[in-house]
């Protein structure tokens, strides 16, 4: 039985949230919580219309956009040097990834937009990784997530965009 549905799992996150005077509970379990540019947590909402626990990985677009760019030059590498090993890589090999993760980026080759993926297959509750376009993830961005996806107001933007640093970079060149 999936226990992020149990009574018992729900009075409990229920009363962790209302301690702490928040809609949500930063998860700690797994070592990593938080920082700017996402966050692990817990909230309470329905799901086919049964009250689940979320469990959710919310971060930045910027974020997302990372790490895109360094997959498609992992990519590109694989081509190039099929055993490439990014924690084995020789002096050459990262020059050459440093090189194409810039031309990437100078390409504009990745561009990202917000979503929610939720997963109902997992071990634990009702699984959400969601990504969105703000400057970091903080108590107020989460609370307002949270809010929106219980009350089904949350809109996303469909807009794609692209985070290439190369303008920024040429300028300090000058």
């Amino acid at each position: 039985m999936n226990e992020g549905y149990s009574a018992e799992a729900l009075a409990e996150l229920r009363a962790e949230c209302k301690e702490n005077k928040q809609n949500f509970v930063i998860n700690t379990e797994n070592g990593e919580d938080r920082d700017a540019e996402g966050a692990y947590f817990y909230f309470i909402g329905k799901h086919n219309g049964q009250e689940v626990i979320y469990d959710v990985f919310l971060y930045t677009l910027r974020m997302e956009y990372e790490m895109q760019l360094y997959e498609a030059a992992e990519e590109r590498m694989q081509a190039k040097f099929p055993n490439f090993n990014q924690a084995q890589a020789t002096e050459d090999q990262m020059e050459y990834f440093d090189i194409l993760l810039a031309e990437l980026e100078e390409d504009d080759y990745v561009r990202v937009q917000e979503f929610v993926q939720i997963d109902d297959t997992v071990e634990f509750g009702v699984s959400i990784d969601a990504c969105l376009n703000v400057e970091e993830i903080s108590n107020e961005v989460i609370t307002k997530f949270v809010n929106e996806f219980n009350s089904g107001k949350l809109k996303l933007d469909d807009t794609e965009y692209s985070f290439a640093d190369f303008e920024e970079e040429d300028e300090q060149a000058k």
